[in-house]
């Protein structure tokens, strides 16, 4: 035998116990750590069924079904909420950030995140699902590996790195992790969050309290307790719901007595109760919150932040933050539950990925910023820095976002910059320039090429059959400093990929992004022209995904054109089908970012004078009075105050029951007649029917 696999064989046989004296020290020390073993697939595997042996509380999570008993990549997020001793991440089918941040969270305090991989200078001998791009592309240079590595040998408190072929690590004493004390089985935040729900009870105005927490706080068993006391101790009904019951699985199990019901269900019977509970708010679409928020008089909902789902940061931005602060009673728990303070796992991933960013400041002018697109070779701290930004302002920002910064080749990024401050950034991705049948195929469904969003956005959703064949950029995200915003930064910003665009004789310059109308105010005041409108709403947002163009091709203007006037006549129909629950403020903004036009004949507007000077029923004159509203709409000034029920019954068409509450009205006789005032009162109709 030779002396390689006489070493192998005894490094093998000495793991177990070097293993178990491992969790050993880390259960006396109730710290967690991540052991990142890194060799051959077959002296993994080895270790691998030596941990299992050694652990009956475990989470193995792999693509590679022949494991057995594995959470595949997709599907990591169902475990959310659950926790483990150990937990297993298999990486030789690629490393995806996102599941390994899901991953840490679920390791308990004296447990251990373990990696299986390949080491760092052999990881281009993989296929790394997660390293290929559009066009099937590959890395060109594995940097996001590198970086996670050395991010690894740099902290020896929270990592251990156990390799093929070299002698065990020696195991370090850890400082004792301080665990948070409970009285009567919570934590003090967890406590005084209950004490000030008794005071948001009483308060006249605060209609939402806002639970926020970082993972491992207790977030979830704190709402069940809230669902205890305001049921047994205040007497109080009490509906609980959540993106499914599994992930409100953690409140039901402290009062198993609560009523769940899923939040569609909620709004399609209209129930109601005193206080309505929602786990993990951040997981359902702005518009059903929306609708919640509006059907029930008191709201509790709660919400991870600091996250790593895309999600948390998100609803933060993109509804809290549009509520009335009056309105808001704000709650946040900051004593970790799963583990103890100062967690060395905590700390490493934070640092690495960038999760806790907090906010960014810049002292700066922005009449001094310069514009620039970045090479494809910068290096990982201005990487760092811009994904810092992404995660501070944008919405939709996850881990895996910094994997695609340092490593697809497609993607650039435009900088503002001040000196040594960086106020704003948008990233950019090069589409398109199918062949003729690559496009066709897309046309017809039969295709779906990684990457191209916009491309085959506007191919097959749109139905402009070659449009996938014209090269473009698309403007991916746009993030500035909140200090700094509207101040012009995002406007030059989209102004410098416009420049870059054309100096690259790129037939167009576009966008995707979920319809509100801040978002549709910026882009229209950019020049672009509204195109596309998606069908279903998107799972960061809630909102519906639009594509907006600019074009330097001739050949395409006539074209795109075309486009417009598609979506102009497809409106009337689709605001009173799967558009009928849009925001009432969206649907202004999209009538007049799409410029909606149409000439009425005579006979509709004798019809619109019947309904509003007569006694014509509504059902009868709909269709006129929708193509008229719609109309003076989108000539209407934006500051200029619009009665909802003017959107809600007379575009949309929602049913009489489920219109915005009145007090002056109720019943359908009391509401069509206001609508007639409301009709008669509108100068641009007016105009448009004498």
């Amino acid at each position: 035998m030779s002396n390689s696999v006489t070493q192998k064989k005894m490094q093998i046989d000495g793991i177990e116990h070097w293993f178990a004296r491992l969790l050993a020290e880390l259960t006396d020390c109730r710290q967690r750590r991540l052991l990142s073993c890194q060799g051959s697939w077959s002296w993994c595997m080895q270790v691998a069924q030596i941990i299992q042996s050694q652990s009956n509380d475990l989470i193995l999570i792999s693509n590679q079904t022949q494991l057995g008993n594995i959470v595949p990549f997709a599907k990591s997020e169902t475990l959310l909420g659950q926790e483990a001793q150990v937990v297993i991440v298999d990486l030789f089918k690629g490393l995806n950030a996102d599941v390994l941040c899901v991953a840490a969270g679920l390791v308990r305090a004296g447990g251990l995140l373990i990696l299986l991989s390949p080491d760092a200078k052999h990881w281009g001998q993989i296929n790394d699902e997660y390293a290929i791009w559009q066009n099937q592309r590959v890395s060109p240079k594995l940097r996001f590996i590198e970086y996670v590595f050395e991010k690894i040998r740099a902290d020896t408190n929270a990592c251990i790195e156990l390799k093929e072929d070299r002698d065990l690590p020696v195991i370090l004493p850890l400082p004792q992790a301080s665990m948070t004390s409970l009285l009567d089985g919570k934590t003090c935040d967890q406590a005084r969050a209950l004490e000030a729900i008794d005071a948001w009870l009483q308060h006249p105005r605060q209609k939402i309290a806002l639970v926020t927490a970082n993972r491992g706080r207790g977030k979830s068993t704190c709402l069940g307790f809230m669902v205890r006391k305001l049921v047994q101790e205040n007497g109080l009904s009490v509906c609980v719901t959540a993106y499914s019951r599994q992930s409100a699985a953690m409140l039901l199990a402290q009062f198993p007595g609560a009523q769940f019901v899923a939040p569609d269900r909620l709004i399609e019977t209209r129930e109601t109760a005193d206080v309505l509970v929602i786990d993990e708010a951040a997981m359902l679409p702005y518009a059903m919150l929306n609708q919640l928020c509006r059907q029930f008089k008191r709201v509790v909902m709660a919400t991870t932040t600091g996250g790593y789902e895309g999600t948390g940061q998100g609803f933060l931005i993109r509804f809290i933050a549009r509520l009335p602060e009056q309105e808001l009673c704000r709650l946040h728990l900051h004593q970790p539950v799963r583990w103890g303070r100062n967690d060395c796992l905590e700390n490493w991933l934070d640092e690495t990925f960038i999760l806790n960013p907090g906010p960014v400041t810049v002292d700066m002018s922005v009449s001094d910023c310069r514009y620039r697109v970045l090479g494809g070779s910068q290096n990982a701290l201005i990487l760092t820095r811009i994904y810092h930004l992404m995660v501070s302002a944008h919405y939709r920002t996850r881990p895996s976002d910094l994997r695609a910064l340092m490593e697809n080749p497609d993607l650039m990024a435009i900088v503002a910059e001040c000196e040594t401050e960086l106020p704003g950034v948008a990233l950019i991705n090069h589409e398109g320039g199918f062949d003729e049948v690559l496009s066709q195929q897309v046309f017809l469904g039969q295709r779906r090429p990684k990457g191209h969003l916009l491309a085959q956005m506007l191919t097959a959703q749109a139905g402009l059959a070659d449009f996938a064949t014209y090269d473009g950029l698309r403007i991916q995200r746009i993030a500035v400093v909140e200090s700094q915003r509207r101040q012009g930064i995002g406007r030059e910003l989209v102004k410098t990929a416009d420049e870059y665009a054309a100096d690259q004789n790129l037939d167009y310059l576009g966008a995707s992004f979920a319809f509100d109308s801040e978002s549709a105010g910026f882009w229209r005041s950019c020049g672009f022209r509204l195109v596309h409108l998606g069908y279903g709403q998107g799972k960061s947002s809630g909102n519906h995904s639009v594509a907006v163009i600019r074009v330097f091709n001739p050949a395409l203007e006539c074209k795109v054109s075309q486009l417009q006037e598609k979506l102009r006549n497809s409106l009337p129909l689709w605001l009173c089908q799967f558009l009928q629950e849009m925001d009432v403020d969206n649907v202004v903004s999209l009538l007049q970012f799409s410029e909606f036009s149409i000439e009425l004949s005579d006979i509709e507007k004798n019809e619109i004078r019947a309904f509003s000077e007569g006694h014509k029923g509504f059902e009868l004159c709909f269709v006129s009075l929708q193509r008229a509203i719609m109309t003076s709409i989108a000539q209407t000034a934006g500051d200029q105050s619009i009665h909802p029920w003017v959107i809600e019954k007379l575009v949309q068409n929602r049913d009489w029951n489920h219109l915005s509450v009145d007090p002056e009205c109720q019943g359908r006789k009391s509401i069509q007649n206001k609508l007639r005032r409301l009709v008669s009162e509108m100068p641009q109709l007016e105009n448009s029917v004498s």
